[in-house]
């Protein structure tokens, strides 16, 4: 059982630490070239709202949280077993 749990914990850290970065990643993606930029923000809903700030930063900072959330969770459990 314990190994379940730290192998549990290990998955929470490693998708703790890609989501925490997947804003840089998510920002480079929209912005980094005009053009795509551009096909990204006339497509359907959600996508069509990247062009915002307030819903990018909503994305961004939601993101990361919940990447951080992960972490935590993740050494709590370590810390307990």
């Amino acid at each position: 059982m314990e190994k379940i749990k730290l192998n549990l914990s290990k998955i929470l850290l490693f998708l703790g630490i890609g989501i925490s970065f997947s804003p840089i990643i998510l920002y480079w993606f929209i912005h980094g070239y005009y053009e795509r930029y551009m096909w990204i923000i006339n497509g359907h809903f959600p996508f069509s709202s990247f062009g915002g700030g307030p819903f990018q930063m909503l994305m961004y900072v939601s993101l990361f949280i919940t990447g951080v959330v992960l972490i935590i969770i993740s050494l709590i459990i370590k810390r307990k077993y």
